[in-house]
């Protein structure tokens, strides 16, 4: 007698509105575990990475679960909804034109792997690193000039990615190859500035410049990719008659991008400055 009684309660609109709400709650507790099980601050940056996109995942894959089992309890009312639900498709069709393009734009990016949380990417002139990624859109930590990141977030719609090319500034991985360009007179003696701006590149980069040469030419093999070397190089551009741009290339963790490129800039400003004083203490 007990059991029919449930039965026909688990079957009855109250029954699916408790069944509903039970899942909703288990869906929001579940989320609350994860979450803070992934807010840990005290990680290294790529350690912190990993953990941000193994929370992104768990989260999707437990709304999933969710909207499934929502779904199962409401089936029978889904199915009696449909027929009159088809008569305004052709409507929805329209007005969901966007939600399309987003669905489309995630399923494009599952294929493809543009990207992952934790990468620094730049697309349609916003540039950020990944934070999160959902159905519809991925939310970056802005980013501004010189690659500071500031405290605002950006939400970057899944259909941009249809459309627009998506530059990864960090798809190499532990290790990535970044531009530094200085400028300069076009008289001075451009071949010591280049030595001068090598040797500063060379004393910040010293430390990773091994294993970071080992990690691309791993990539290189793995991925059957053409990579520059990790060490130092400098390309100079005659822009005009009056001034010349020094490109240093160099390699450091993703992490540590803006960190590096302001050593190297202090120690090429520094040894610039001691280079132009030597010839003033000789003649004194």
């Amino acid at each position: 007698m007990l059991i029919n009684e449930l039965n026909a309660f688990t079957h009855s609109e109250m029954g699916r509105i408790f069944a509903t709400i039970i899942a909703i709650i288990v869906t929001m507790l579940l989320l609350k575990v994860i979450q803070r099980r992934a807010a840990v601050t005290t990680l290294p940056g790529t350690e912190l990475a990993h953990r941000r996109g193994n929370f992104v995942l768990l989260k999707n894959l437990v709304l999933l679960a969710s909207l499934i089992v929502i779904g199962t309890i409401w089936a029978s009312k889904i199915a009696g909804a449909a027929l009159s639900l088809a008569a305004v498709a052709g409507a929805m069709l329209i007005v969901s034109k966007e939600f399309l393009s987003n669905l489309l734009g995630t399923a494009f990016l599952t294929v493809s792997r543009l990207y992952r949380v934790g990468d620094f990417i730049e697309i349609d002139g916003i540039s950020g690193r990944v934070i999160d990624t959902d159905l519809l859109a991925t939310t970056l930590s802005e980013a501004q000039d010189g690659s500071q990141m500031t405290s605002r977030t950006v939400a970057m719609p899944h259909s941009l990615l249809l459309v627009k090319p998506v530059r990864n500034l960090t798809a190499t991985g532990a290790f990535v190859v970044n531009l530094l360009k200085v400028s300069a007179d076009a008289n001075e003696d451009l071949i010591a500035l280049e030595e001068i701006l090598l040797s500063a590149a060379n004393e910040v980069c010293k430390p990773w410049l091994a294993e970071a040469d080992t990690h691309l030419k791993l990539i290189e093999t793995r991925e059957l990719m053409d990579l520059p070397s990790a060490t130092p190089r400098v390309i100079m551009q005659l822009n005009c008659a009056r001034e010349a741009i020094l490109s240093l290339r160099y390699t450091c963790r993703p992490n540590d991008r803006v960190k590096v490129e302001q050593a190297i800039l202090r120690r090429y400003i520094a040894k610039r400055a001691c280079r132009q004083h030597k010839p003033l203490s000789a003649a004194a």
